[in-house]
């Protein structure tokens, strides 16, 4: 297992196996960070919240959600463009999210300066606009779709994952997880074979759920504590970030498994 270190709040990893490079974001540091296969580290600067990446059709170019704002970004020039603009208040922010199979963006929102009670929201964004469903969260994360209708979506503030239907503009829960001890759930991935790995930032280890039943398969362990989320490359790799805590420094692991990631649903690029 290889090590790296310097973040602040590292978060929602992603590998192009197009480009082999692996995103992730520092939500505190402000960065977008890349690691393209026998090359150095590079980050992007965005002077605020940077909360999530996600892959486009275009392999230069990546989405990159701020606090409130969509951006285009081409990674080989620094170059952005606005998609989108949500009317969130001061007091929030997006949090983490996923592309859905027909390529709309889903994102989960949460607050920043107060109790975090039940104000989180997860939101439909394209091109044309957003809306959101009427459910709310305590801490709006993780994120992964099943199928064209279906997704996970960890809240993390209630220390569950559950498993939705999209009907409409509703959310039907399928099968849910709690876990039962203040775990704290944080990000999450899916293996090709249908496991979720799920980052469990007050334990420091890595859970493994079903994702037809949610039941928990197994866990893996060793990790520092503020485990933030977890993504797999093609070739055997898994990549976790983490963030500051009492030891000082946010990482990011690298570690050799059997598992590898589903393919990911893309973004139009324009």
């Amino acid at each position: 297992m290889q090590t790296f270190s310097g973040y602040k709040l590292a978060e929602g990893p992603v590998f192009d196996v197009r480009t082999r490079t692996l995103y992730f974001v520092d939500i505190l540091g402000h960065r977008l960070y890349i690691r393209q296969d026998g090359e150095k580290e590079r980050f992007l600067d965005f002077g605020q919240f940077t909360t999530s990446v996600h892959l486009t059709t275009d392999v230069n170019r990546v989405l990159v959600t701020t606090r409130a704002t969509v951006l285009l970004v081409d990674v080989t020039t620094g170059d952005r463009r606005e998609i989108i603009t949500i009317d969130l208040d001061e007091s929030e922010r997006f949090n983490d999210g996923a592309i859905a199979p027909d390529g709309t963006l889903y994102m989960g929102t949460m607050r920043i300066d107060r109790p975090r009670v039940d104000e989180g929201r997860i939101y439909r964004i394209t091109e044309n606009g957003y809306s959101a469903f009427p459910d709310t969260y305590g801490v709006a994360n993780g994120m992964a779709f099943l199928s064209p209708d279906s997704f996970i979506h960890i809240d993390s503030a209630v220390d569950t994952v559950r498993k939705y239907r999209i009907a409409g503009n509703r959310l039907e829960v399928l099968a849910q997880y709690v876990y039962p001890d203040k775990d704290s759930p944080d990000g999450l991935c899916l293996s090709s074979t249908g496991d979720v790995l799920v980052a469990l930032w007050n334990k420091g280890e890595l859970s493994v759920l079903d994702s037809g039943t949610l039941e928990e398969k197994e866990r893996m362990k060793g990790f520092k504590t503020c485990l933030s989320s977890a993504a797999l490359s093609d070739d055997g790799r898994m990549f976790l970030t983490s963030a500051e805590d009492s030891s000082g420094i946010g990482l990011l692991y690298v570690l050799e498994t059997t598992m590898v990631k589903m393919e990911e649903n893309l973004w139009q690029a324009k």
